[in-house]
């Protein structure tokens, strides 16, 4: 009932296979079990990860130790793909043209049509052959997992699921669950989660007019020009969502004619949760709420409110949750097991 593939759990993570070819001048970053990793393959699986992370926290949260935690996962994830490929070979694991071929037809279906897909490949700077290639050692690693791994762990009962259901609501509550670190965390997770989920809700559009707590009073005087722009609009009959459509210094939500989406009361500023939480579905702020960052001009699309979940609401997902929880442990004392019978030796300079 909640059991999903082990096998594309894990391999999602660590089989990103490069096919990409060392340069000679390339110097050897590990060698596992007397095979090298070089610092072109790392690089390769690192640039866009740290590209992310610099896209993803402030600048003025970066630092040296973030990043050299970063450079040691990569490298791991690498060593556990290069353990993955050699026990696929040491087990003689095969991947027949057909599965190659129904494979790559699965990845085609992600793509409009076929010159996307082609416009990829050329962005990789992959052949359809090394494409293939690449797809076939993450098959053989898929199905190594299976054969090693997935049949090891089993679905849980309903009796599991209801007593980790019990222990959620416990979380809910404040109290403790006397659960292992690990589950405790993941009981944490689904608490929030459900409170969230189970909390008055509201859909808002917002038009947002910035202004910066050190702004100059010229900048003060431009925004509050601005601010009455927005207000004549509304008065003169305009849709809101024109409105924001037109005026609004928020980027992402201007796009969607000020659409924020749906959000559980707590989620906001107390300034703007007090507000909008007392409002009627079609209801507006005629006079923004002010903040550190800047005007907003509020607008109730719909309401939701609070609902008791219950047990047979979430089994399933629960179960699932809990499947996964157990593929990981279950995969990670099968990977840690490879590293311990392997030889490993690493030149890094982080």
């Amino acid at each position: 009932m909640f059991k999903k593939s082990l096998a594309a759990l894990i391999l999602a993570s660590v089989c990103a296979v490069s096919v990409l070819a060392a340069e000679d001048s390339d110097k050897t970053l590990a060698v596992v079990n007397g095979e090298p990793i070089f610092t072109s393959d790392f690089n390769n699986a690192l640039l866009p990860v740290l590209e992310q992370y610099k896209q993803s926290v402030p600048a003025a949260q970066q630092n040296d130790a973030r990043t050299n935690e970063i450079k040691d996962a990569v490298l791991n994830q690498k060593i556990e793909e290069l353990l993955l490929k050699q026990e696929v070979k040491k087990q003689k694991i095969k991947i027949s043209k057909k599965e190659i071929q129904e494979g790559v037809e699965q990845v085609k279906k992600r793509f409009q049509n076929p010159a996307d897909f082609d416009a990829e490949l050329k962005k990789e700077n992959l052949s359809l052959s090394a494409f293939e290639k690449r797809l076939s050692d993450q098959l053989a690693a898929m199905k190594l997992v299976r054969q090693s791994v997935e049949s090891k762990v089993k679905p849980p009962t309903i009796e599991q699921v209801q007593a980790f259901y019990d222990k959620v609501q416990i979380k809910m509550k404040g109290g403790e669950t006397g659960l292992l670190p690990v589950d405790d965390q993941l009981a944490s997770n689904l608490a929030a989660y459900l409170t969230r989920a189970s909390g008055e809700q509201v859909r808002l559009r917002q038009i947002f007019i910035a202004l910066p707590k050190d702004a100059s009073s010229e900048e003060k005087k431009a925004a509050l020009a601005r601010v009455e722009n927005v207000k004549k609009a509304i008065k003169d009959g305009e849709a809101f969502a024109d409105v924001a459509s037109k005026y609004s210094e928020d980027a992402a939500s201007k796009a969607r004619g000020g659409d924020l989406g749906i959000v559980v009361k707590g989620d906001l500023l107390p300034e703007i949760d007090k507000k909008v939480f007392a409002m009627v579905v079609g209801d507006y702020t005629k006079e923004p709420v002010k903040t550190d960052t800047g005007y907003h001009f509020l607008r109730v699309e719909e309401k939701r409110a609070s609902k008791e979940i219950v047990f047979d609401d979430v089994k399933n997902d629960i179960g699932e949750l809990l499947y996964q929880n157990e593929a990981r442990k279950t995969y990670a004392d099968w990977i840690n097991g490879l590293k311990a019978k392997a030889n490993i030796t690493t030149n890094k300079t982080w």
